[in-house]
């Protein structure tokens, strides 16, 4: 049998590099499927194939993944997926998306400082996920050859249709290679209720290096805002994406480095931005980042700024801790409308009693993390080591039984271009000496699969967006008086910061009882 040589040269096929090898086409092919919430490393060993179950709200994402190996390695593999056949028609291959994951080495694991919540350990983990129509540049999806005994995932998101009737759909997929191919079945449960296109839960996830309506677009595809925007877009974005909130941009300068901030834009020009992104949506700027640890308060500056965003308008949204001093603009009104707490700001303002006054006078909050706080390893950490449920658990139910209407991350496409960083073979975000392994990269620069304009999402940003979902969840039961009969199921996945669920078949199965409680015909 004539033997191909593999050579992973760039990463142009591989799924992850290894040491040259031969493979074998004429090898046996085997393939499985996993859920969502699973990270599928290059040494797991191999599953059985079991029927494949779905479940999914209209207007919903629902995801899963199929994985190949063989002991013999494959060569130049692929998958195809059928469309869903249905009560109510079909749902068509233009609502579905397929990717392959690009695996990432993490050389030194980052800090894991609580039994309960670690970094999952040095290795390769699928990360960045292709899609397959990316033309292709020193990555592309499809083909892939595999190397012997080494797992490659394919990730799938079908979007289902708003117009979809419920009941059960029904399809295949399948993997062809030079090894032969297989082919499974799957069935998707279109459930009888429809999630917004304008998610509840806001958020800001700013872009730093592609600043592309394209890219833009791609965060808004996974319900996370991008940060400012330009004016002439928020029209099409609001009515087409989901725009659910805009920031004006104005940065003040001030934060943890700098401790200093320029004086405010005159309100005149505030209302100007404000005015040219009017679209029905909440208008907001970043102020002030973490100015807590700053020797000196800032408060005078914290006044002007307020000042003049409340007079154009506008909110003021800002990381800082809701000290008494910031709960009172000599009105009543805090100077703060949206506090951003992370952890340990969260559990002192409860603590102090300054979260419920700060609401008391109208403020709200959202939730961010960055790095690893070492007073609260316990809590969901945006680290790429770390268990999927970290991702998933804060934009969900974390964020819904706690309180925040929204989350803030610093970035979305960090990486660093002083030091040369390749995001896509180097995920290190350096502090302070330490490794924070994908801080700040939720999404991969495009320009390595041929889309110089576009981000490529991380198998990361689908856990945030699917919490997201979960929020929707959360708030329609409560909006329709169904929540009393989850009983305290959906309680007990985020109780506190420090106790919230871990093991992924818990979230599936409250999430399935939360879809057949809505699902349900309405009184």
């Amino acid at each position: 049998m004539r033997r191909w040589a593999l050579f992973l040269l760039g990463g142009l096929l591989a799924a992850c590099p290894a040491p040259v090898v031969e493979i074998d086409p004429g090898g046996p092919l085997q393939i499985w499927t996993a859920g969502s919430l699973e990270r599928v490393r290059p040494e797991d060993p191999p599953r059985p194939l079991r029927p494949l179950e779905l479940f999914a709200a209209r207007g919903e994402v629902e995801s899963f993944q199929v994985v190949l190996t063989g002991p013999k390695g494959i060569k130049e593999a692929r998958l195809e997926v059928s469309e869903l056949r249905g009560p109510g028609g079909v749902i068509g291959k233009e609502h579905l998306s397929l990717y392959r994951a690009h695996y990432v080495e993490v050389r030194e694991p980052s800090p894991s400082l609580d039994p309960t919540n670690r970094s999952q350990g040095p290795g390769w983990y699928p990360d960045a996920l292709i899609p397959f129509e990316a033309p292709g540049g020193r990555f592309r999806a499809v083909p892939v050859d595999v190397s012997p005994g080494r797992n490659q995932s394919f990730w799938v998101d079908i979007r289902v249709p708003r117009e979809a009737a419920p009941g059960v759909y029904r399809g295949t997929y399948r993997v062809i290679a030079r090894n032969g191919s297989l082919e499974g079945q799957l069935t998707l449960t279109v459930w009888n209720f429809e999630l917004p296109l304008r998610p509840s839960l806001l958020s800001f996830v700013p872009l730093w290096h592609t600043k592309t309506k394209a890219a833009r677009k791609e965060l808004l595809l996974h319900r996370l805002m991008p940060g400012r925007l330009e004016a002439e877009e928020v029209a099409e974005l609001a009515r087409d994406y989901g725009l659910n909130s805009i920031d004006l941009g104005f940065w003040s300068g001030a934060n943890a480095h700098t401790c200093r901030a320029k004086p405010p834009p005159s309100v005149s020009e505030l209302a100007r931005a404000k005015a040219a992104r009017q679209v029905g949506v909440p208008i907001y700027n970043f102020t002030f980042d973490e100015l807590d640890v700053c020797p000196q308060n800032l408060l005078a500056e914290i006044r002007s700024w307020a000042a003049n965003l409340r007079a154009a308008g506008v909110l003021h949204l800002s990381t800082l801790y809701p000290r008494p001093e910031l709960l009172d603009d000599g009105s009543g009104r805090p100077l703060v409308d949206i506090f951003a707490l992370n952890a340990e700001m969260y559990e002192e303002a409860r603590r102090s009693g300054l979260w419920e006054e700060a609401r008391r006078r109208g403020s709200s909050f959202w939730y961010y993390t960055a790095l690893l706080n070492p007073k609260t390893p316990y809590a969901p950490q945006w680290l790429l080591d770390y268990s999927p449920l970290n991702w998933r658990i804060s934009s969900g139910f974390l964020a819904y039984n706690l309180g925040f209407s929204g989350i803030l991350a610093w970035a979305a496409d960090y990486y660093d271009l002083d030091r040369g960083q390749d995001p896509w073979t180097d995920v290190r975000y350096f502090d302070a000496g330490k490794v924070y392994n994908g801080d700040g990269l939720w999404f991969y620069p495009g320009q390595a699969v041929g889309w110089p304009d576009r981000v490529v999402p991380s198998i990361r940003a689908k856990w945030v967006r699917d919490g997201v979902e979960d929020y929707e969840y959360l708030r329609l039961l409560r909006e329709r008086g169904l929540h009393l009969r989850l009983g305290t199921a959906a309680e007990e996945m985020a109780r506190s910061m420090r106790d919230w669920a871990k093991d992924p078949a818990q979230l599936e199965a409250v999430r399935r009882r939360m879809g057949e409680l809505l699902s349900q015909p309405r009184r």
